[in-house]
Parts: structure tokens; C-alpha cells; sequence
């Protein structure tokens, strides 16, 4: 069976293991690069909880719930990080205004004016990607996202 066959249910496809292996291995390299790149200005931060600073950023005031949906992660994986978060006063929890069983991630002040030292994303994917020009980040994309949804979770 070639690479680009279709695989029947239960058949182990060629190829296929390459390529899981091949992101996994990706993802582990982009975590300690992005550690290196976060801890040049940022010491204690780690990548998950600049992942989870970045989505306040972009809109502060989350549920945990949104966290997750967000930073594709279980939300006891977001209430260890914003445990974490809180004792470095980062950030704070917040009962929701109109929901009594809610409660919302707020960024403290000291949260918000870490946006600017901390490194953008931009920054921390120039590096990683010089060697791929914008067609083959096209495609490379349409088959990661194919792939994604093909597997089921």
C-alpha cells in the first residue's frame, strides 16, 4: 500500500507513523525553543503559562473553560497553571457578574505589563521557519489541518 492510500479501519498506514513522530518531535523542539526564547526575559515563566498570558491579552477576563477550548488543554491542566499564576501575581480570580457559578481569569496589573517584555509569538516562530517559503507554509498547513481532523480523540 502506497503512502497516499486511503487506509481501511484497523490497518496500520505507512507513512502515518513518520509523520506523528515527526510532529511530536516538532513540538518538543518548539517547547524548549520557546522556553529559551520566554526565560532571556522572563526567568520563571513557563511556555503555558505565556500560552495561557496570551490569550488574556487578547481578551482578559476568560473562563476557565474558554482557557482550555483555547490553549487545547483540560481545564484541570488550566487550574494547575492558574494556581501557579496566582502566586506569582500574575493573575486573579473573579467571580463572573451575572453567572454565580463562574468564575473568570482576570490579568493582574503586574499580568498585563509583562506583555511588553515578554517576547511576541512572531518572534519566537522567526527563527523556526526561515527555510520554508510561503507556498510550501500553505500546503504544509492544509495537510497538518487534514490530519488534525482525521484523528479522533
Amino acid at each position: 500500500m502506497s503512502q497516499t492510500d486511503n487506509c481501511a479501519d484497523g490497518e496500520v498506514c505507512e507513512g502515518y507513523s513518520e509523520v506523528l513522530e515527526l510532529v511530536h518531535e516538532i513540538n518538543k523542539k518548539f517547547e524548549k525553543m520557546q522556553r529559551r526564547e520566554i526565560s532571556k526575559t522572563q526567568e520563571d515563566l513557563t511556555p503555558a503559562q505565556y500560552l495561557l498570558l496570551r490569550q488574556l491579552w487578547e481578551r482578559d477576563g476568560l473562563q476557565f473553560k474558554d482557557l482550555a477550548v483555547a490553549c487545547n488543554c483540560s481545564r484541570s491542566t488550566v487550574t494547575g497553571v492558574v494556581d501557579t499564576m496566582e502566586k506569582k501575581e500574575l493573575v486573579k480570580r473573579v467571580a463572573h457578574k451575572t453567572d454565580r457559578r463562574s468564575i473568570l481569569v482576570k490579568l493582574t496589573k503586574k499580568g498585563r505589563e509583562l506583555k511588553d517584555s515578554t517576547p511576541s509569538l512572531d518572534s519566537l516562530l522567526f527563527p523556526c521557519c526561515q527555510g520554508i517559503n510561503a507556498d510550501e507554509l500553505r500546503i504544509l498547513t492544509i495537510l497538518l489541518k487534514r490530519l488534525s481532523s482525521s484523528l479522533t480523540v
